[in-house]
């Protein structure tokens, strides 16, 4: 699935963040802005195998022809499952983790994705605010979910359409075939 989203410009040096499909070409940056940014970070073959996984859209952000960020994720039925979302070091503070993840959401089909959930370490105040901002709620607390270092992780889901319990009610009656 190839998506090319743009932005308004208000990037580091005024383009507009652009959005594209991630390919083994990206990887090379992508494992770089991974190790940089977190704790525990993935290896290449992770984003390898993500890349080949049934259901997988995953995309890199672009500022210029900066490679600044990137989503990973699966549908799971009606669900899109956002696995691992960073934005480089150097351009973080800036706004550009609220824009991709905005573009993200507007390339979702709300017709075929209903919902979009997501793990975050409880200690990520700054993710967690982001995506409070844009309407996730926390569903549950998975206790020792990661670790290097151990922490427990929220689970944030939003609904595309309507509310948290529209969507457990409509999931609830859809076709068998479709879960």
């Amino acid at each position: 699935m190839s998506h090319n989203f743009q932005s308004d410009p208000d990037g580091a040096d005024g383009s507009p963040m652009r959005l594209e499909a991630m390919n083994e070409t990206h990887l090379n940056t992508v494992v770089q802005i991974e190790a940089s940014v977190f704790a525990n970070p993935w290896r290449q073959r992770d984003f390898e195998f993500s890349l080949g996984r049934d259901g997988s859209h995953c995309l890199v952000a672009w500022i210029g022809d900066r490679l600044i960020g990137y989503t990973v994720g699966f549908f799971i039925s009606y669900e899109y499952h956002l696995a691992d979302f960073a934005i480089h070091p150097d351009f973080q503070e800036q706004g550009l983790g609220r824009q991709l993840l905005d573009l993200l959401l507007a390339g979702l089909d709300i017709e075929k994705t209903h919902m979009i959930s997501l793990e975050v370490r409880v200690s990520n105040q700054q993710a967690i605010a982001l995506y409070k901002k844009r309407d996730f709620q926390t569903l549950a607390i998975r206790k020792g979910y990661y670790s290097r270092p151990k922490e427990d992780a929220l689970v944030m889901v939003k609904p595309l359409k309507g509310s948290l319990s529209d969507w457990v009610e409509q999931a609830l009656n859809l076709p068998s075939e479709n879960r």
